[in-house]
């Protein structure tokens, strides 16, 4: 009886590799409030919500060895939301915190040895993100909260995935996460930002790459 042929059998040989990322996102932040915040003020908490978003990238991939690769994820684009809710004593305020970033990562991939047409891996490596709908030069004011994340952050990230290996593509399922080093929070004169001592932006991340 004759046994299927792998696909793509010479596909690893090659030293580079291109493709593209679709991604979904659910963008967390860690809030750190300033110890006196309930002191002498009507402001009783201030807690995060988190929303799905999406992304869109491009991938270049080279071959190290047979279990390494670098794999460059630039450019990528994300659009991610969070929202802050502030309790008062007699009110509530939502304070929406959106961002349009574009990303690049320089990850180590380590791939495990290749079962006919699958194989896991492991990622991670630094991340640096700029975000272009950052509104730190928005108005802002008593009424009119508005709470900024500086524009350029950098972080790491990591994750794991597989290799699925079809007739005329490479398909990869992978979840990461992506951690922000350093607080990213732009200061005001206002109690919105004057309440909260960091913020610490996250990301988890499920991505389909197609290579």
């Amino acid at each position: 009886m004759a046994t299927a042929q792998p696909n793509l059998p010479q596909y690893d040989a090659k030293k580079v590799h291109f493709g593209f990322t679709l991604a979904s996102n659910i963008g967390r932040m860690q809030l750190e409030t300033r110890p006196n915040l309930f002191a002498g003020d009507t402001l009783r908490n201030v807690s995060v919500a988190n929303f799905p978003g999406i992304g869109l990238g491009a991938i270049t991939n080279f071959k190290l060895g047979k279990y390494w690769d670098i794999r460059l994820m630039a450019p990528v684009i994300s659009f991610v939301q969070r929202n802050l809710t502030y309790d008062f004593d007699n009110s509530q305020k939502v304070v929406k915190v959106e961002s349009a970033y574009c990303d690049a990562s320089l990850l180590i991939k380590y791939k495990s040895e290749r079962r006919k047409n699958t194989r896991t891996y492991i990622v991670a490596g630094p991340r640096f993100s700029f975000d272009f709908g950052s509104t730190v030069d928005k108005t802002r004011g008593i009424q009119n909260p508005v709470v900024s994340l500086v524009p350029f952050t950098y972080g790491w990230e990591a994750g794991i995935g597989m290799d699925i290996y079809f007739e005329y593509f490479k398909f990869s399922p992978e979840i990461k996460t992506c951690q922000t080093i350093g607080s990213a929070l732009y200061r005001d004169i206002y109690p919105y930002t004057q309440s909260i001592e960091a913020i610490y932006p996250q990301l988890i991340q499920i991505s389909l790459h197609f290579e």
